[in-house]
């Protein structure tokens, strides 16, 4: 795939991210329309987009790649995991500090971009394991996020939290696939229409959000510049450098970096803000890595395509 088809897949994204920005600006989506946005896509159709992700049939090739994928699991979070425990204890300013960069570090956007991006840059196959990857994600931005932002919350931690509708959807299109049963239609056909929204609706609500986030001093932050290059560089090389031996083509190792170089997580500022530490960091890492990303993500497509 030559640059310019990756750099227009992105570009597209960065345009509709670009439609979500100025509507909120202009107030043609509100504070609660964001919210509501976002609740749908989150709730009901990036679910509906994983199941049907999932409505594969199980192939060989399928029951092969079992090993890559647990090997781009542990690869992805064992370098996410050792740069975030140690970087961070050398520039932040206080333990809560630390907590906020850590879980920058560890959890990248891989729903709200991951999953668009990756259909974009290796089509609809690929959400399968990406999907995947957004299962983990879910269980761990629930228990180890939390706890990386606020350890005091460990005795108080409420496993209601791991009920949500990703965990859920990811668990039951698991489910349908290892049993093969396949949803029928019409309501496979609600699914897909569901699902297909994901993307636009996605970017407008990043988009959105970036419009709200404060840029006083983003240019001049130290830590954000640090957190920055691990986070779009430094860990998508490291991920595919240590899988390349291993493991080759777009599923196994293409999706693994792709979503390495994601920007950091949306939902980091809405958690900093829920846990009362510092969502003004969190919001500079979020507007400045998704902003730049758009520079990086086509370079880090170009070396796995």
């Amino acid at each position: 795939m030559s640059i310019m088809v990756i750099a227009e897949s992105i570009i597209i994204l960065f345009l509709l991210m670009g439609v979500g920005f100025l509507c909120r600006r202009s107030g043609v989506i509100g504070p609660d329309g964001a919210r509501g946005l976002s609740s749908f896509v989150v709730n009901v159709s990036l679910p509906a987009l994983i199941v049907m992700a999932m409505q594969v049939p199980l192939t060989p090739e399928l029951v092969t790649n079992a090993g890559g994928i647990l090997l781009g699991l542990v690869v992805f979070y064992g370098v996410s995991f050792a740069l975030a425990f140690t970087v961070p204890r050398f520039v932040a300013d206080s333990d809560l500090e630390q907590g906020v960069m850590r879980f920058m570090l560890v959890f990248s956007n891989l729903g709200f971009m991951g999953i668009p991006v990756a259909g974009a840059v290796f089509g609809p196959e690929s959400i399968f394991y990406v999907s995947i990857f957004n299962l983990t994600f879910s269980i761990l931005l629930f228990s180890v996020g939390v706890l990386m932002l606020r350890p005091d919350m460990g005795r108080y931690l409420d496993p209601k939290l791991f009920l949500n509708t990703g965990i859920i959807a990811s668990v039951a299109g698991l489910i349908l696939f290892v049993l093969q049963v396949h949803i029928p239609s019409p309501f496979a056909d609600v699914f897909t229409l569901l699902g297909s929204t994901t993307t636009p609706l996605a970017m407008v609500v990043v988009g959105a959000l970036l419009a709200t986030l404060p840029v006083e001093g983003l240019f001049t932050d130290k830590k954000i510049w640090v957190i920055t290059i691990l986070r779009l560089c430094v860990i998508p090389l490291a991920v595919f450098f240590i899988l390349r031996p291993f493991v080759e083509g777009p599923f196994l190792l293409g999706v693994p970096v792709l979503l390495a170089a994601m920007p950091v997580a949306a939902n980091a500022v809405m958690l900093a803000e829920e846990y009362h530490v510092d969502s003004t960091l969190a919001s500079k890492g979020v507007f400045l890595t998704t902003i730049l990303s758009l520079v990086t993500l086509p370079l880090i497509t170009l070396l796995i395509t």
